[in-house]
């Protein structure tokens, strides 16, 4: 009897086409293009204004925060939960092709990217470090400054987790293992968004709405590459 790839597709819930990867990454370079653009135009532009009564109240806490530790945790704990979802991912895959999870979570990351770097190019607000007099002067970065919205920590960690999570899901691990994936994804995120806060680099609205974008996007991208029977 012939080997019928379509085996291999059911086991691991998700399939890759030549035309949707071209379509998705394409997509993802051309935001990271436009963003890049947009930087190269906003680099030499003066800060924007900052005014502390425009600030909600909802935010202010962040003009009060500054935490070298907790920048550089955040940056350890994107790094640690990047290769673990990886491995999640690809160990739940149990068959020949770790590339489909592989692309799937890396398709998730560059979309959640340009997305996040369009918008901070768009938007352009002040990170609250500026707010606080008891940050040096030195921290300041011209082209870094202005580019608090939304938190890129926390959505491209969240499409990231996410991503994963709905890859396992679609795995035939036991349930409780999906469980705690969904409770990792879900958490992971939310302690990056903390960091962030904390560190003085976003406002919380910042980092809520990463976590959401990059949810959002992590979701997707593995929806979108069900088969077509799985809709």
């Amino acid at each position: 009897m012939a080997y019928r790839p379509v085996a291999v597709v059911a086991q691991s819930g998700h399939e890759l086409g030549p035309g949707r990867e071209s379509a998705v990454v394409g997509a993802g370079f051309a935001l990271h293009g436009f963003s890049l653009w947009h930087h190269q135009r906003n680099k030499d532009r003066p800060l924007p204004p900052l005014d502390l009564a425009r600030v909600p109240a909802f935010d202010r806490i962040s003009t009060t925060q500054w935490s070298l530790r907790a920048h550089r945790t955040s940056n350890i704990l994107f790094g640690v939960v990047a290769t673990a979802a990886f491995t999640t991912a690809i160990i739940a895959q149990r068959d020949d092709r770790p590339e489909v999870p592989a692309v799937l979570i890396l398709e998730s990351g560059l979309l959640s990217s340009g997305l996040t770097n369009t918008a901070k190019e768009l938007v352009r607000r002040p990170r609250p470090y500026l707010y606080n007099p008891a940050v040096p002067a030195s921290v300041h970065r011209k082209g870094e400054d202005a580019v608090s919205f939304w938190s890129g920590h926390t959505a491209n960690m969240a499409a990231i987790t996410f991503s994963t999570a709905a890859i396992v899901q679609r795995s035939d691990v036991p349930s409780d293992a999906k469980l705690a994936t969904w409770l990792g994804a879900a958490a992971a995120p939310a302690l990056m968004g903390y960091l962030r806060v904390r560190a003085g680099r976003h406002f919380p609205s910042d980092v809520l709405v990463g976590y959401l974008v990059g949810a959002a996007v992590g979701l997707t991208v593995p929806y979108i590459h069900q088969p077509r029977t799985a809709h």
